[in-house]
């Protein structure tokens, strides 16, 4: 028996006449997008978004509303499967990239999991869909009611855990998120009650909707306060514009011209916001208008040369003592720069790292090239700007050839993030500390103590022959995690939140053990000739900041980059210098306190022995910019200022780090020389590509391969 629309067939809830099905979805979207936009406040954004919430409501109602008539005369079951099938568009493309990560990895099924997940996704929602149907054959009210609540519950639901479960990672699933929203709203509309709308009518919304977004996609997001705005405190929204923005990129080069997406040649991938930009080519790659003009850095004293400079007696003394100094190298993930600088709020929460740092050469301006551990180990161990490339050589490799035993104690979570190749290449003895007993990635314990102990076994087996231990501190990195005892949580001032609280914490706890490494050193009369590095591979955000996201990679302002950096040489005077630096720095510095410069060439960092030893300026390099690469920002450092490039959004910001460490001032409208001269920068580095899938880490490792032997002559 067939049914017409608008009438019930036997067994089954009448058909929803298509245009108020594509009504409820529009009316949906447009609801979802104005909360947004009414809570972050703005109505210029809201007249720029709304547009793209009422399209998507409108290409999903129409996608229902033809579903629903070509399975209109099927049994109940192939009618729900039919109805939901839309859920594979969108669950199959966020299942592609939601098992990519270094704890998803470790799941059962993992490797299924991409494909597995979209049937899975499927199938609930035909059982669902079935048993709404049959909820809804009587249409009374009661009933609607009651699939009404639980729709917004599922609502509820995918709301708490967007805020709470994928935050600010995961943005497949996010987008996946928002349509699940706009399912539940529209859904919702739908049920409420019957409803008939003339086809003139239908045909207007459809209209007004399409003009609307297309008038929107054109000139909408013009403004650059607006896209940071929505790019800071956006929800759905954000997700929404960076979907569509994504669809309309037409040259697949990360930016668009349409949506605010400053693409000046939507149809040349060599185009576009985030693109290096060559001086003098004439031609505008980076869409700033203008093209790139070269920086040429201040010419050394001719008086002064580094040769000459090295050879001097004093120069020579430091470097005859060093050269067969041992060397242990701290480093301590996330850790900030702030907590510990010179004058930092009650920076005696850490007496040993600090004394450490007061009797060191303290970097106060050191730069990390990434705000992801992956970039700069690698960058570190490498001692290249791009440390994705294959090196003949490297720095535990070094330290080995002048005849040091290695060592190196490092999280196993660390090791799948930066490839266990690069890691263990020229270790003697690699050691893995366990931060998860429980859960694989999931830190649930202080380890500062077992890394101190990797440390002292490595003394015991060096046995007072010169050594290279690398200490690899992981706690404050697990903040958010690890349940902080309370006594030690007692242990610090609370630094103005709860999360700040346990952070400082951890990193009192790390305090404590570096201390007795530290102690140890002394113990066995090592300390006169070890030196030590202290360094973090990038900073941490503790909340407060919505531009930071969660805890650290994605972007790369001033907070998750500023990084303590200093060296404690034996017999050589503490002090602080204002050099800028960078991680790609420590291996020609340690090299050259070793007398053996040109082990590693070649190499793209500066030797910073000038600086260590204080020596004149025209030594040292000035006039000096440091890269920063991340997934969706870029940024250059040329103190005092930093410019940072979100491509994708084409959001441009800089800041002035002497006077604002916190990058709250914009600057990029009243200093449009300064942006365009730290742009042109940019184009003095190899561009480096993060890539944190499970493509590129297997990408990574090839690349980190040590060359083959070399055939004997």
């Amino acid at each position: 028996m067939s049914s017409k629309p608008g009438t019930s067939a036997p067994n089954r809830p009448a058909l929803a006449p298509a245009a108020w099905i594509i009504f409820a979805y529009v009316l949906g979207a447009s609801a979802l997008g104005a909360l947004d936009c009414a809570r972050i406040g703005s109505a210029t954004l809201a007249l720029a978004v709304v547009p793209l919430f009422a399209a998507t409501g409108l290409v999903i109602g129409l996608v229902v509303a033809f579903l629903e008539r070509i399975s209109d005369e099927r049994p109940w079951w192939l009618r729900a499967i039919v109805l939901a099938l839309p859920t594979l568009a969108v669950s199959t493309p966020v299942a592609a990239t939601l098992f990519d990560g270094a704890y998803a990895r470790t799941l059962p099924l993992a490797e299924q999991a991409p494909y597995l997940a979209p049937v899975a996704v499927w199938f609930a929602a035909a059982i669902v869909i079935a048993i709404g149907q049959r909820m809804l054959r009587s249409g009374d009210l009661a009933t609607r009611g009651i699939v009404v609540l639980a729709l917004a519950g599922m609502f509820g639901g995918i709301v708490w855990t967007v805020r709470h479960v994928l935050r600010a990672g995961y943005p497949g699933a996010h987008v996946g998120a928002t349509f699940a929203l706009i399912a539940c709203l529209g859904l919702a509309i739908r049920v409420t009650r019957r409803h008939t709308i003339s086809a003139a009518i239908t045909a207007l919304v459809i209209g007004i909707v399409a003009g609307t977004a297309a008038s929107s996609a054109m000139y909408g997001l013009g403004s650059p306060a607006d896209r940071q705005r929505l790019a800071t405190y956006g929800d759905q929204s954000r997700d929404l514009v960076r979907l569509w923005r994504a669809i309309l990129d037409f040259d697949r080069d990360g930016s668009s011209a349409l949506l605010g997406g400053g693409d000046c040649d939507d149809f040349d991938a060599r185009r576009h916001p985030g693109a290096l930009d060559v001086p003098g080519d004439g031609i505008d790659q980076d869409c700033d208008s203008a093209d790139a003009v070269a920086q040429k850095s201040a010419p050394a004293a001719p008086s002064l040369d580094f040769v000459s400079w090295r050879a001097t007696p004093a120069v020579r003394s430091v470097i005859d003592r060093t050269r067969s100094m041992s060397v242990v190298l701290v480093t301590v993930d996330a850790l900030r720069y702030d907590l510990l600088a010179p004058g930092a709020a009650h920076r005696e929460d850490f007496p040993r790292i600090a004394r450490l740092l007061d009797e060191s050469v303290w970097f106060s301006r050191a730069i990390a090239p990434a705000s992801g551990t992956d970039v700069s180990l690698s960058t570190l161990l490498t001692g290249r700007s791009d440390p994705y490339q294959p090196v003949t050589t490297t720095l535990i490799e070094a330290m080995r050839a002048l005849g040091r035993r290695t060592y190196a104690a490092i999280p196993g979570e660390v090791t799948r993030y930066v490839g266990e190749v690069l890691l263990q290449r020229g270790v003697d003895k690699f050691s893995t500390v366990h931060t998860d007993w429980e859960v694989a990635d999931v830190g649930d314990h202080v380890s500062a103590g077992a890394t101190t102990l990797e440390g002292i076994n490595a003394l015991d087996d060096a046995a007072g022959r010169s050594a290279f231990i690398w200490l690899h501190y992981f706690d404050v990195h697990e903040h958010h995690q690890i349940n902080v005892p309370a006594s030690v949580l007692a242990a610090v001032h609370d630094g103005g939140s709860p999360v700040a609280q346990r952070y400082r914490a951890l990193l009192r706890a790390i305090d404590s053990e570096v201390g007795r490494f530290v102690d140890e050193l002394a113990t066995r009369h090592l300390d006169d000739r070890t030196m030590i590095v202290f360094v973090s591979d990038h900073g941490e955000a503790l909340g407060g900041d919505p531009r930071l996201l969660d805890t650290h990679g994605q972007v790369a302002y001033a907070p998750l980059v500023h990084v303590p950096f200093a060296l404690h040489v034996p017999g050589v005077p503490a002090g602080e210098r204002t050099d800028v630096v960078s991680l790609v720095d420590l291996a020609p510095t340690l090299l050259d306190l070793l007398d053996a410069p040109s082990t590693m060439s070649p190499l793209d960092g500066t030797d910073l022995l000038p600086a260590i030893l204080d020596a004149p300026s025209a030594l040292r390099q000035t006039n000096r910019a440091i890269a920063i690469h991340e997934e969706l920002q870029w940024s250059v450092v040329e103190w005092p200022y930093q410019v940072l490039v979100k491509p994708a959004e084409n959001i441009v910001e800089l800041y002035d780090l002497s006077v604002d460490p916190d990058e709250h001032a914009d600057l990029a409208a009243k200093s449009p020389d300064v942006v365009k001269r730290l742009r042109g920068r940019y184009a003095e580095f190899p561009e480096v590509h993060v890539d944190r899938t499970p493509t590129g880490r297997s990408f990574r490792e090839q690349q980190a391969q040590p060359p083959p032997p070399r055939a004997p002559r």
